[in-house]
């Protein structure tokens, strides 16, 4: 008898040492954007609005279109404009586009964008070397973006790079992810997406960073972005899930990856990410059947295989 109180005494410790789960996660679909930018081939703008309208009917309420970046820096993105401008827009879903500059906030806005982001990191070698300026000089052209977004009305969302690992400085100090993204956040971002850039991080990291950044921004501003280089993602998010935070990115197919990661393999895949939130009971509105078949049709045109675990299984059903 006493060894069973001491068992149920341990298992109500562990299952309130979990938290509570969010009763509903929006999901916010990245393929379109991070996960094709780095593709060497350059995808047809009709294959890129087939995946986004295919992406909308499987019911992602947010889909990251594309980038508003010059062609010189990311020749995927090049047709930028054609691609917002041929998509179907589904009511009730929003569909924003990345803004490295004002420039391209400008031409963002002209081509009929509604949400904008902007993007950071954590890491100041990382900084200068994907964007070519300091942590500070990168908030000083971002605060000119989001300026201009406030005077139009259109919201912002901030990415923060390196939360977790950066592939110059190693390990990132939680307070410096706060620091950013508490930053971000005063400057008017509505939303921080918190990105493990390199995928190295694990669930223990994963919560001493969120543990930081919650005490300096609302949990339900905050948002996480996990790559899988090392087989992390599934359990670092559902770390952040445990810790409150409600808000995913993730890719189809598991499409993506940094380029400065060694063996990177991708974004979280969004097909497995809605497979273990429906086990959970957690509400995502994502009909993963339309969602494989989303993953299906651009690894096809690729020519490659999906990085999708639930995906590889389906097809051997």
């Amino acid at each position: 008898m006493a060894t069973l109180r001491k068992y149920r005494s341990n298992f109500n410790l562990f299952t309130s040492s979990m938290g509570t789960f969010p009763k509903r996660v929006k999901i916010v679909e990245v393929g379109p954007r991070d996960g094709l930018q780095n593709e060497k081939n350059i995808v047809p703008t009709p294959v890129k609005i087939k995946l986004i309208d295919m992406l909308s009917e499987a019911g992602l309420p947010v889909v990251e279109v594309t980038s508003f970046v010059s062609p010189k820096w990311v020749p995927q993105m090049a047709d930028h404009t054609e691609v917002l401008k041929g998509i179907q827009k589904f009511s009730g879903i929003n569909y924003p586009v990345l803004t490295p500059n004002l420039k391209g906030f400008e031409a963002a806005v002209a081509a009929g964008a509604k949400e904008v982001s902007v993007f950071g990191a954590a890491s100041e070698l990382f900084t200068r070397k994907n964007i070519n300026c300091s942590i500070d000089e990168s908030f000083q052209r971002m605060d000119v973006i989001l300026k201009a977004a406030q005077a139009t009305n259109i919201p912002v969302r901030g990415y923060v790079s390196c939360v977790l690992g950066c592939p110059y400085e190693g390990k990132i100090a939680p307070a410096k992810v706060a620091e950013v993204a508490k930053k971000l956040y005063s400057m008017g971002c509505y939303e921080i997406s918190l990105g493990d850039t390199i995928g190295v991080g694990t669930p223990g990291i994963m919560k001493d960073m969120l543990s930081a950044v919650m005490h300096e921004v609302p949990v339900a501003g905050l948002a996480v972005h996990c790559h899988d280089t090392y087989g992390q993602a599934l359990a670092n998010t559902l770390m952040a899930l445990q810790m409150g935070v409600s808000v995913v990115d993730s890719s189809v197919a598991g499409l993506g990856g940094c380029p400065y990661a060694q063996g990177a393999s991708g974004n979280l895949a969004t097909e497995d990410l809605v497979y273990m939130l429906t086990g959970l009971g957690i509400h995502t509105g994502v009909n993963l059947q339309k969602l494989l078949e989303a993953g299906d049709f651009i690894c096809q045109v690729l020519n490659r295989k999906t990085s999708s675990k639930v995906a590889q299984a389906s097809c051997k059903l």
